[in-house]
């Protein structure tokens, strides 16, 4: 079983600065192409088995490629031996906590609506025209399904790429893309990418394995297709935007995913755990001793089917006994081992264990404290996803100005939910002593997790205390009152 050691220098994110150059100085070439997928290859399998892993497919699960333990070279019996190959699954839960808590709520998308927004957009109708196309963008996309698949990616394989596309009806979707299928170029962060490239392999009509290319720059899309290292220009075409619509959204700078720092620890307690499995199924903690006994393979067949045996002695005179030869298994060491494994893994990968009863015991602060270390964690990404977000719109405004929709991208604004177990008792206790304490409720309001929108909710407090209707409830009425009064003029 190959057990993880560690990052090597072939699995690292490639420095693409010559190959950015070049492609400045001379324009991307199939050369050029080939050689930065090559580059991208060790990278890709270190991402393909991690990915692999979170799937836990066969050939990606360490435990699940071992051979029993003393196994010999042609040794027939080897191969009925008992192996265990018991996978707990920690690597996907250190990633599913992490989707769930970031992710889990859908994310807030707003389009300023203060004075300034109307002085940048061009005006109040500008503004809810604008408001308009980014909450259509967002309800087409299902952008709620894109964070959870970008963040998902991000935390197995240490970054996910986003890709931007105009749709056959003319309207701007977008798409998570896989990582290994991702390479962004760019000079500053990958969130704001100068060019990019998408590879992927698949299956023509002869079932022949045959590989595209698609190369990003700010004004089109140039196809490539052939095999790995003699990738052959096909078309080209525009994109429809003015920046490269690819980019990258990554976990961490160092594009590391939140497991691997502890699959070492994972591969260890997979490893002890099965071969604990392995001693009480195959009642190795016992064997059976025969002394001057007659004992055939039937005889010893039937003793472990049935537990019963009948055996033959030469002489009934001489001493012979059939017994038990056992060993103490330190049940107390095997439980400690495995304990400060399974503690190892949640502390390493700032992962909560939801499991622990100290943990579902406590509430309020004390529960937050739990928390830090998956906050810290997950704070650390969310900047990443803004920044990510930043150079969405300004892309997303560079499509809409030619449907002549105004947009700023500047007045559009993210808000990520955290997907975090609420104490009503004790913000509403935290509310009222802000108040108390003499803070405008604007500010103290911000203290509760349940309200999103706090002007809102000044607004209604402030109708609800001077009994004055909201202005669309005051046209109702006075629209209700026109008509009883033209019917009794009638």
């Amino acid at each position: 079983m190959d057990r993880w050691s560690g990052r090597l220098a072939s699995m690292e994110y490639p420095d693409y600065s010559a190959e950015i150059q070049e492609i400045q100085d001379n324009g991307i070439t199939p050369e050029l192409l080939n050689r930065i997928i090559r580059r991208h290859q060790g990278c890709m399998r270190h991402m393909q088995q991690l990915y692999g892993r979170y799937c836990t497919e066969a050939d990606k699960v360490p435990i699940f490629t071992r051979e029993p333990r003393f196994k010999d070279e042609g040794d027939l019996e080897a191969e009925s031996a008992i192996n265990n190959q018991v996978n707990n699954d920690f690597f996907s839960e250190i990633i599913d906590v992490k989707v769930g808590f970031f992710a889990g709520k859908p994310a807030n998308y707003t389009y300023g609506d203060d004075y300034q927004a109307e002085e940048e957009t061009g005006g109040e109708e500008a503004v809810e025209e604008a408001s308009k196309a980014l909450s259509d963008f967002v309800k087409r996309n299902n952008m709620f399904d894109i964070d959870m698949e970008t963040t998902k990616f991000a935390a197995i394989c240490g970054y996910s790429g986003r890709l931007f596309y105009i749709d056959t009806e003319g309207n701007e979707r977008v798409m998570a893309t896989p990582p290994y299928e991702t390479i962004i170029l760019s000079e500053t962060e990958m969130t704001e990418p100068e060019f990019a490239v998408r590879y992927y392999q698949y299956l023509d009509l002869n079932d022949q394995q045959i590989w595209k290319a698609e190369f990003y720059d700010n004004s089109t899309i140039q196809y490539y297709e052939g095999q790995l290292d003699g990738l052959a220009f096909v078309k080209k075409k525009p994109h429809l935007y003015d920046y490269c619509p690819l980019q990258g959204i990554p976990n961490n700078r160092e594009l590391i995913g939140d497991a691997e720092k502890v699959l070492a620890l994972i591969d260890d307690y997979d490893s002890n755990y099965s071969d604990n499995s392995n001693d009480i199924e195959g009642f190795a903690n016992a064997y059976m001793v025969f002394k001057n006994c007659k004992v055939d393979s039937n005889t010893m067949t039937t003793a472990n089917v049935t537990g019963v045996i009948g055996i033959d002695v030469d002489d009934p005179d001489s001493p012979y006994d059939v017994s038990y030869l056992t060993k103490n298994i330190d049940g107390t060491f095997v439980n400690s081992h495995l304990d400060r494994a399974e503690d190892n893994i949640y502390r390493f990968s700032k992962t909560p264990n939801l499991n622990d009863p100290e943990f579902t015991a406590v509430s309020g602060m004390a529960l937050k404290m739990k928390m830090t270390s998956l906050e810290t964690k997950t704070g650390m990404f969310e900047a990443k996803q803004l920044s990510a977000d930043t150079y969405m719109f300004k892309l997303l405004a560079s499509s809409f100005s030619k449907k002549k929709v105004p947009f700023d991208p500047l007045q559009c604004s993210v808000k990520y939910n955290r997907n975090f177990p609420t104490d009503f008792l004790n913000e509403a206790q935290a509310v009222q002593a802000l108040t108390a304490a003499g803070l405008p409720k604007q500010i103290a309001f911000k203290a509760l997790s349940m309200i999103d929108d706090v002007d809102e909710v000044m607004r209604l407090i402030e109708t609800e205390q001077d009994d004055i209707p909201d202005l669309e409830d005051e046209e109702t009425a006075r629209l209700s009152q026109e008509e009883k009064t033209g019917e009794v003029n009638d």
